[in-house]
Order: C-alpha cells, then structure tokens, then sequence
C-alpha cells in the first residue's frame, strides 16, 4: 500500500506543479496581477484540496461498489467491469484513495510544502518561458547569405516554373485513377 500511495502522490504532486505553472502563466505573464509568494500558495492549497477532494470521491465510488457486492455476490458486473471477485482489489484502492486524500491535506497545511510546490512550478514557468522566447528568437533570425536578395527573384521564378509545375503534375496523376477509375 506505502508504494501505490507515494505514487499516487507523485502524480498529485506534478498535477499540482502544472497546475500553479500554468496560473502563474496565465495571470501573471498576461499582466493581470504581480506574482506573490502568499498568492501562489494559496493556488496551491486549493489545488491540493481540490485533489484531495477528488480521491475522496474515488473512495466513496469504491465503497458503494463493495458494499453492493459484498451483499450481494451474485450481482452482475458493474459498468467498469468489477465483480464480487475484485472486492480485494476495490477494498486496496479505496483505501490508497483515503490514504492519498488524507497525505495531500497535510501537504496542503504545510507551508514549507507549499514554499516547495510553488518556487518549483515558478522556476518550471520562467523555464518554458525562456525556452518560447529563445524558439522564437532562432526562427527570427535565420541565417541568410549575402546573396540572398540577389538571387531572390531567380528562385521564386523557377519555383514555380519547376517545382510548383512538378508538384501540380503529381498531384494530377494521383487524383487521376481515383475520379475516373470506376468509370
């Protein structure tokens, strides 16, 4: 159970990361309010809680699950396919669930957590950031010859005198048999 819960927080623990990236993406790189320590933590307390929420949620489908099929054996398989037989393995994952609600409400009450979670989605921010803005930039600034305005208008000429002729031709040849061939 110690294995699936701690993988079941590491994957609540990167949702959570991108989700406060992503707030802090969307409303602060737009300009809509400065960035505040305080305020991202309060981001992702809410997304902690919301997440803890949500596993509760899933522990609740389970237990209405195994209350159905533990008074009743012979029920017949449920929507996601579980039987009486999966009573074990519903009892495990209700209870990682409950375990899993429990641990992200204590991230979420723990401000150095909290401290932790929010300066890590920022540095994850301001590192896509920086990796757009260089993308952009090598696009901007492709290396030209200096012939390249010199022997502009002589490519676009035989672009399309060659290549765009060439492409046309093929693409007429391989429309061909599929309009007329079952004429």
């Amino acid at each position: 159970m110690a294995e699936a819960v701690e993988e079941g927080l590491l994957l609540t623990e990167y949702a959570s990361r991108m989700a406060v990236k992503n707030r802090f993406l969307i409303r602060v790189l737009a300009g809509h309010e400065p960035w505040e320590l305080a305020r991202g933590q309060g981001i992702a307390r809410d997304i902690l809680q919301s997440l803890a929420r949500e596993s509760d949620t899933d522990a609740d489908n389970l237990d209405r699950l195994i209350e159905k099929f533990s008074d009743n054996p012979a029920s017949a398989r449920d929507a996601h396919g579980y039987t009486h037989d999966d009573l074990p393995n519903m009892e495990h994952r209700r209870d990682v669930s409950r375990e899993v609600a429990r641990r992200l409400r204590e991230q979420s009450a723990d401000e150095a957590f909290l401290i932790e979670l929010v300066s890590t989605a920022r540095r994850d921010a301001w590192r896509e950031v920086a990796s757009n803005i260089e993308h952009n930039l090598d696009l901007e600034n492709i290396p030209v010859d200096a012939d390249y305005l010199k022997h502009r208008e002589q490519r676009m000429r035989r672009l399309i005198a060659e290549d765009l002729a060439a492409l046309s031709s093929r693409s007429t040849e391989e429309l061909a048999p599929a309009e007329y061939g079952d004429l």
